[in-house]
């Protein structure tokens, strides 16, 4: 294959990577201080430096007669492209130059144009041992009908802007041509969160019908409508169009995993919300006495009285929390906080807690309904969440917030029926029991005690838009039971804070236990070894000569590769069923199909983790590959992980040992003092 390189872009120009400027600047004799190469790829270029290379190498030839597979990435890309351009398609290349292509269609709003989009991405040798083209199915996009010069009048800031559509081409706002900004009233913006909340569009309630089904159908259509032609064939001459056929594995023993839950009396269930009615929970709060009392706005009273005779087993659809958790339910008379600044409710309650007489051998618990959630819209009234929610927690309150515009039917309260409560606000109040219980202490199930000498930890990420800054939130599990002990919030740049409380938890393990076999770290990305260093570092300085395994895993379940089962009506794979996609990188499905029980589709059908494994051994710089046989039982450990949710009785598809760091990460930075309470970090008081 024949390209045209140059030092200066031109129309349409692809920008070679660094790798290989540095190689063509050498074989071209080119100046060395040139930095970036460009090449139109099939277009002549009588400027441009004529280059001749395989796209292939066999056996015997060298590397370096082969055109590099970052740059054929980019090569096929651009083709492919511009053939969808030329059906008058919009495209757009993303930060890893995968392809969207976009499809109109109908948007779910009325003031929109929707598009059906599907990625396309080029890669080599990942799934087969060929070139291969990965198709995933992106949903609908939307982009407004009223170009940006008519949207001005709703005072729309710049930011609210991402991409925009603009002679069927799609640019980023900051990179419009001069075309487009001479021409504002034929620039219309694509539709995304921020530019939705400014205009006010409501979003649409979530399709919870089967996903695997409606992807696999969109998939089929946009392959055989686009992929299998004559004029697709001539670009990318397809050797086999079919989806490529993968064997998937299974983790033993599925379905004792899945009826493992342990509850009150040693007794075991499949079921969180079956377990937790027929046999109470595992373990009791070590509080003797607690004490529960409300904190709300006085327009809220007779919410506040509906929710305690909820408490109290007295409405229909809750037994009580004292005959379901076993949590002794107390209240004092003229104890409970009525504020009047819904706007700022904040030196009201701090007045209150003062003038409160609070016992320290008993542990309190404050109801808080909120007038505004911790996802309002208007960032002031979130933080009002976030600020008393920090204060009690500082005054060693155990708090549950309620929030009231989302149980209520009526924003209208009629004092005389005291409180009109949507029908699912009942269905709630499992939830608070479980997580109040596991705030105070008690364990609501856990797995079946397993001994093992590992210590398991949980690193995850948040990144707060209104302060604009990234938090990691990390959690220790020490139990064989998978008990959490220890957590804690760190801004993203304090790698070291983040590497000394990791080696406090093993210290702490190794003085309660017996001696630590490994280290498992469950992250929410690829760990590098920058990041890893202070923690290897620190374990040679504890005198323990151990490997350190990195679980990686994406926070948002895999939507861009995908494995069907075709033999299942569902088209779902079966829960425990496991993908090799790649070196050490893995398909995890993890939901409630099992293969020889009946399936609830009511437990959703969650898409699979993608799941990365480094094997670290002691004084290694480099990651080596996972020994097979610990593979299944890494996984394994993963599938059980998230079974110990007790925010909710209802089954989770991704574990605790990610979504707990993640909760905590965002919460803390909205907090104003820079150090958790001692409480903060060993209690579940973020659920």
């Amino acid at each position: 294959m024949t390209c045209y390189l140059s030092t200066s872009p031109k129309t349409d120009s692809v920008k070679l990577s660094l790798r290989d400027t540095s190689y063509f600047v050498e074989k071209l004799t080119l100046p060395s201080d040139t930095e970036c190469l460009y090449t139109t790829i099939d277009k002549v270029s009588k400027e441009g430096h004529k280059v001749t290379l395989n796209t292939y190498r066999s056996s015997e030839e060298d590397y370096q007669q082969m055109w590099s597979l970052s740059f054929l990435k980019k090569y096929y890309t651009y083709r492919i492209a511009s053939y969808f351009s030329s059906l008058g398609l919009p495209v757009k290349t993303n930060f890893v130059t995968d392809l969207d292509v976009w499809v109109l269609d109908k948007s779910p709003f009325s003031v929109c144009n929707g598009y059906r989009v599907f990625n396309i991405r080029v890669q080599f040798g990942k799934i087969t041992k060929n070139p291969e083209l990965v198709i995933s199915w992106g949903g609908i996009h939307s982009v407004h009908k009223e170009s940006i010069s008519s949207l001005a009048e709703h005072e729309i800031s710049p930011e609210d802007y991402s991409w925009v559509l603009f002679e069927n081409k799609l640019f980023k706002h900051e990179d419009m041509p001069d075309a487009a900004r001479r021409n504002q009233d034929q620039v219309y913006p694509c539709l995304n969160k921020r530019l939705q909340k400014t205009l006010r569009i409501a979003p649409q309630a979530p399709d919870k019908s089967n996903r695997y089904i409606r992807y696999w159908n969109e998939m089929e259509s946009f392959k055989k409508t686009y992929l299998l032609t004559t004029t697709f064939q001539e670009i990318i001459p397809l050797t086999n169009t079919e989806w490529a056929k993968v064997d998937g594995l299974q983790l033993p023993k599925t379905q004792e995993m899945h009826q493992s839950l342990v509850f009150g009396g040693g007794n075991t269930d499949s079921e969180p919300k079956n377990g937790m009615k027929n046999y109470g929970p595992k373990e009791l709060t070590p509080s003797r006495k607690i004490i529960f009392f409300f904190i709300c706005h006085n327009d809220h009273s007779a919410m506040a009285m509906t929710v305690n005779d909820f408490m109290l087993g007295k409405k229909e659809g809750f037994k009580g929390i004292a005959k379901y958790a076993n949590l002794e339910y107390n209240t004092l008379a003229h104890f409970s906080m009525v504020f009047q600044n819904k706007e700022n409710p904040l030196p009201e309650i701090i007045e209150k807690l003062n003038k409160r007489n609070f016992e320290r051998e008993t542990r309190y618990v404050a109801l808080y309904l909120s007038p505004f959630g911790k996802w309002d819209a208007n960032e002031a009234h979130k933080a009002i969440y976030y600020k008393v929610k920090e204060e009690l927690l500082h005054w060693d309150i155990v708090s549950q917030a309620i929030e009231v515009d989302k149980n209520w039917t009526s924003k209208q309260i009629d004092a005389e029926q005291k409180a009109i409560v949507s029908d699912n606000f009942k269905y709630a109040f499992a939830n608070i029991a479980i997580a109040l219980l596991a705030k105070l202490g008690g364990t609501p199930w856990s797995l079946k005690n397993k001994e093992f000498n590992e210590l398991v930890i949980g690193i995850s990420a948040f990144k707060s838009e209104s302060l604009d800054k990234q938090y990691l939130g990390s959690a220790f599990s020490f139990s064989g039971e998978g008990k959490f002990h220890g957590f804690d919030c760190f801004r993203s740049n304090q790698t070291s804070e983040l590497a000394g409380s990791i080696l406090k938890a093993v210290k702490e393990y190794c003085d309660e236990h017996k001696a630590l076999g490994r280290l498992i770290i469950h992250f929410y990305k690829k760990l590098s070894w920058k990041e890893l260093a202070p923690i290897e570092k620190g374990l040679a300085e504890l005198g323990l000569d151990i490997p350190v395994i990195v679980v990686s895993m994406n926070k948002t379940f895999s939507e861009d590769v995908l494995g069907f089962d075709i033999a299942n009506e569902q088209k779902m794979p079966f829960s425990g069923t496991y993908l090799p996609i790649g070196d050490n990188q893995y398909l995890l499905y993890n939901s409630g199909l099992i293969a020889g029980t009946v399936f609830n589709a009511r437990e959703g059908y969650p898409f699979p983790i993608k799941v990365s494994m480094q094997y670290f051994s002691p004084q290694s710089k480099v990651s080596m590959p996972v020994e097979a046989n610990d593979i299944p039982e890494l996984l394994h450990q993963i599938c059980q992980f998230s079974q110990l949710y007790w925010k909710s009785v209802s089954k989770q598809s991704l574990p605790v040992t990610l979504k707990y760091p993640e909760m905590l990460a965002q919460i803390v930075p909205h907090f104003s003092r820079p150090e958790l309470p001692r409480t903060g970090k060993e209690t579940l008081w973020f659920l």
